[in-house]
């Protein structure tokens, strides 16, 4: 599979359809910055770049119009953190290769702040759609804050496979076949200091929860019992 694939199978998106933005809105776009976009940053726009859940459910992808432009140090910004203090780009002269690193800039400030996210632009985009699933984009997900037994972590390596394209030492990202997600978060001294889950698939997220003792923080079903509630009242 693709990663466009993959992101598909993970929010339940149908492969027939499409979810993007129009050549016409590409080419204006590229018509005003005066720049051929990358191929797969393009790719994605035309194919993903319009469903909510996926781009605009925590961290955002800036749209054609009016919200990509170049940074005073000339990265091409496309995507931004929900709370507007990270950035995320592609340094001007990577426009050219068809699947360019992206840099992320954590303090808007001091510019030489950009610092290398993942190796790819493909690679970006999986790994934000494990970020943004797992933290609300996806149907079924929960999160836990907290430090998780070693057990714990040795039961989630065995029985789901290791993403090595958007894991690192501090944040793994696990998965069966993506049908399913589960990152998990790492502090220096190596010790699990959170987890965040994730599905369009309640079978597989409820094995999930079935499988890994974890006391979560927060569940998406914990949201459908508050309204519940107030249907009662």
């Amino acid at each position: 599979m693709n990663y466009i694939q993959k992101i598909k199978r993970l929010f339940n998106l149908s492969e027939n359809e499409n979810y993007g933005f129009s050549e016409n809105q590409i080419l204006d776009l590229e018509k005003t910055l005066e720049i051929k976009l990358p191929l797969k940053l393009k790719e994605y726009y035309l194919e993903l770049g319009k469903e909510e859940n996926l781009n605009y459910s925590f961290n955002r992808l800036l749209k054609p119009e009016n919200e990509i432009g170049f940074s005073d140090d000339n990265f091409l910004v496309f995507y931004e953190e929900n709370q507007n203090v990270a950035f995320w780009g592609i340094k001007k002269e990577d426009l050219s290769e068809e699947n360019p690193p992206v840099y992320g800039n954590y303090d808007t400030i001091e510019k030489s702040d950009w610092e290398i996210e993942t190796e790819t632009t493909e690679n970006f985009f999986l790994l934000m759609a494990v970020f943004n699933g797992t933290l609300g984009g996806l149907q079924f997900n929960g999160n836990h804050f907290g430090e998780i037994d070693l057990e714990i972590v040795k039961l989630i390596e065995e029985n789901y496979a290791l993403v090595p394209e958007i894991s690192r030492e501090n944040q793994k990202v696990y998965t069966d076949d993506f049908y399913a997600v589960i990152s998990l978060s790492f502090d220096q001294e190596k010790n699990c200091t959170g987890a965040f889950i994730g599905s369009s698939n309640q079978e597989r997220f409820d094995a999930i929860l079935e499988n890994i003792d974890i006391d979560w923080s927060y569940l998406s079903y914990d949201d459908e019992d508050a309204y519940e509630d107030d249907e009662t009242e």
